[in-house]
């Protein structure tokens, strides 16, 4: 007899058939929009538009903050069931052609695009291939080992480019706190094949532990292998914790002993949007000791999704530690629509966050800091898209497109 699942939202819930091979999943139809960065708190300098065709993860990192969301997530942290969004290249395909403004795609910032059930479905590869082939760029976040086909395809497209994310040298360390994934050996080979293809690579520290990866020789001895194994940026984060997952943490940290977990009770004491954050003294200090061993290894450096309490009020930490432009360290602009393909607006630098004048012709995306809190939907991109093709902008440069 067949497992059935059932999703809560909100009042109302939904039935579906689990499949259970390779990996436990469900299939289901899904319109949800390409869109930018949630709305409240924002430290990403550039503009993304945010992809996720699976919800839930089957590399199960067991502090991740996803198992706080709602929905299929919880499918996943309570019965192991990824939620699979069938055919969903073809809704982002569709989404595109239906707009003459785009940013970055980001493939994907809640679960990784290569997971196990990525080699069924193959939807990272094939959402790739309709950006590419529009010549709108992308990138990715992994854990997991880089299939060949995404290297290929974006090896030929300027501003695409891959984020590799290590949590430690320590492989009895990582297996700890991750249920699959890639080995770390594995996750440097990710960095020297897309440095090899010549394409822009990026290692994430992220998250960082407090009290077990957070070494200084271990950290510069992790950098200095991302470095020589062609990374060009570092993004670094430190493990904050969701309040409706403290207690599945705490049970991860007994594995070091009470001791440690005495000290983190002691370190995690304070509360910023509904997670615990270690003290505001300990990552800056964390900070500041990366920065300086990426500018001493002569690598930039930023952080992730970093802020502290300043009169009630979250504030960023990256105009305090970053020494990028950006906060992946490459300047990627917007793309404008320049008949059947995308071409790059020239000039721009793509950090939409400190823009303040709008090279690519979209005055709203040169927010500033004081714009900080907004977040863009398809229907913007869809108005903007409109009021360009109404503008008269003949001194708005495109630059040409770079041949593979």
């Amino acid at each position: 007899m067949s497992r059935k699942a059932k999703v809560q939202f909100g009042k109302k819930e939904r039935e579906y058939e689990v499949i259970e091979e390779p990996r436990p999943h469900i299939l289901v139809s899904s319109s949800k929009e390409l869109h930018g960065w949630w709305p409240g708190k924002r430290e990403c300098t550039a503009e993304r538009l945010l992809i996720n065709p699976y919800n839930g993860c089957s590399l199960n990192c067991h502090f991740c903050y996803a198992h706080a969301l709602p929905g299929y997530f919880q499918l996943f942290k309570e019965e192991g069931v990824v939620t699979v969004c069938k055919d969903f290249d073809q809704v982002v395909a569709d989404e595109l052609d239906s707009i003459s403004v785009a940013s970055c795609g980001y493939l994907s910032p809640v679960t990784d695009p290569f997971q196990p059930l990525n080699e069924r479905y193959k939807l990272s590869e094939k959402i790739i291939k309709e950006f590419i082939s529009r010549n709108i760029p992308i990138e990715f976040i992994t854990k997991e080992v880089i299939p060949d086909e995404a290297i290929q395809m974006i090896k030929g497209s300027e501003h695409s480019f891959g984020q590799v994310s290590i949590l430690t040298l320590n492989d009895e360390i990582r297996s700890l706190f991750m249920s699959e994934g890639a080995s770390t050996e594995e996750l440097f080979v990710n960095l020297k094949r897309l440095s090899e293809a010549g394409i822009y690579c990026v290692c994430r520290l992220d998250p960082i532990l407090p009290y077990i990866t957070d070494k200084r020789k271990d950290l510069e001895a992790l950098i200095s292998r991302a470095i020589d194994s062609g990374a060009r940026h570092i993004v670094a984060s430190c493990l904050d914790i969701p309040l409706s997952i403290y207690g599945d943490v705490k049970d991860l940290i007994r594995n070091f002993g009470a001791g440690l977990l005495s000290d983190y009770s002691q370190l995690y004491n304070e509360i910023i949007d509904g997670s615990y954050h270690a003290s505001i003294y300990y990552r800056k200090g964390l900070f500041d000791l990366l920065r300086n061993i990426c500018e001493r290894k002569a690598v930039t450096f930023a952080l992730c999704m970093e802020y502290e309490l300043i009169d009630g009020e979250s504030v960023g930490l990256n105009r305090e530690f970053m020494n990028s432009t950006n906060c992946e360290g490459i300047n990627i602009p917007i793309y404008i629509r320049d008949g059947k393909e995308f071409k790059a607006a020239a000039d721009c630098n793509g950090a939409c966050l400190d823009c303040r004048e709008a090279k690519c012709g979209v005055e709203e995306l040169a927010m500033g800091r004081e714009g900080s809190k907004k977040a863009w939907k398809l229907a913007d991109y869809r108005r903007w898209s409109k009021e360009i093709k109404e503008m008269h902008l003949p001194e708005m440069k495109l630059m040409p497109c770079v041949e593979p």
